[in-house]
């Protein structure tokens, strides 16, 4: 409970702070006046504050307007922070030209503002790889995995883009389809509609997951409910064996700790393996590559990292995660970081895209 409070203050004031230093920056940058300065601070005030209504009524279909435009100024505020930050080290260049520097730099930002919310709102690409699975029996050779990731499925999700992700996969045709953690958001009101999407989609041997952080976060009765009905099956430190070779073995979320017994483990989830099958680990978090690999796991999945979405986040990410995003092979061992079929808070995307992976693995 202290740290949950600890930590929503730090939030916050992070949050003031930012709305701070945009206000500071931009203020003076332009040279504006008194009222000048006075109208910049109520624009940043009320932007700042609309996201509050959004979490006390969070149940509540009118909110929703309100909601969208809270997590979409999320997203200007970050792109803010990152072009005002290459600003100032321009003005600091060349102080003679601090205004056009600064006109330069708010121009970008509204550019920046409408190409990130185009490029979040595109539907997912497809991102074909072959992965060659020494274990994997020739018969098995051409198995296809369709790897869905971060759905956060939510009052910001339309029920027509989950449709289309539905019958996108079922086109491919794939043998298994996993999802990688964090299927819902907080916010999900539609569970009816969704699950009747979810529900739809095809593959030879189901559909199977795992829980995220945000699933948790989201209840994870209510997680566990939309799964069932929908057909999903849950992996938590447990692993199935698919079309007699496949060892598909699931890791629960850390956040189980704190919201269920739960929490990963993954001797628990690898117990009983055969050591001469290929073992595909779902994982959420892009985590703990070097146990698994030490453990013979042929390919992890994960997602998580959303490939940080916007500036500076995605610079965090790729500082803090040793493999943020992508295709990594560590040893006889891959992983695949999936940059989110979906996206969190602003749905916004800088340099990533929305993606759906499909993987056909070769045997020897």
């Amino acid at each position: 409970m202290v740290s949950s409070i600890v930590g929503v203050t730090l939030a916050l004031a992070a949050y003031a702070f930012f709305h701070y230093a945009v206000y500071t920056r931009v203020a003076s940058g332009l040279g504006l006046p008194a009222p000048g300065r006075r109208a910049l601070m109520i624009v940043l005030v009320l932007a700042g504050l609309c996201i509050i209504p959004t979490e006390a009524f969070r149940g509540t279909s009118w909110i929703m307007p309100l909601r969208y435009c809270g997590s979409v100024w999320l997203g200007v505020l970050a792109l803010a922070v990152s072009v005002l930050a290459v600003e100032s080290i321009l003005s600091a260049a060349l102080p003679r030209l601090r205004r056009t520097t600064m006109v330069a730099a708010l121009t970008a930002l509204s550019l920046l503002v409408v190409y990130t919310l185009v490029n979040g709102s595109r539907r997912p690409v497809v991102n074909d790889l072959s992965v060659h699975l020494e274990k994997l029996p020739a018969e098995l050779s051409g198995f296809t995995l369709v790897h869905l990731s971060d759905l956060h499925l939510g009052t910001l999700t339309p029920a027509g883009r989950l449709r289309w992700i539905v019958d996108r996969v079922n086109h491919m045709s794939p043998d298994l389809v996993v999802i990688t953690g964090d299927l819902i958001d907080r916010d999900i009101r539609r569970e009816e509609e969704f699950c009747q999407s979810l529900g739809a989609i095809r593959s030879r041997y189901g559909v199977v997951a795992v829980p995220g952080n945000h699933d948790y976060y989201a209840g994870y009765d209510r997680f566990a409910r939309v799964a069932s009905r929908s057909n999903i099956a849950v992996l938590r430190n447990e692993r199935r064996l698919i079309a007699g070779a496949i060892q598909v073995a699931g890791l629960d979320e850390p956040a189980g700790r704190s919201f269920a017994e739960g929490g990963p483990d993954l001797d628990r989830a690898l117990a009983g393996c055969d050591p001469n099958l290929p073992i595909v680990l779902l994982r959420h978090r892009p985590e703990g590559v070097d146990r698994a690999v030490r453990r013979n796991v042929d390919l992890q999945l994960s997602g998580h990292t959303h490939a940080g979405q916007l500036p500076p986040v995605d610079l965090l990410v790729w500082l803090t995660h040793r493999h943020p995003f992508g295709y990594h092979e560590e040893g006889r061992s891959r992983i695949y970081v999936s940059s989110g079929t979906g996206t969190w808070g602003p749905p916004m995307r800088l340099f990533s895209h929305n993606e759906i992976v499909r993987f056909t693995l070769v045997g020897s």
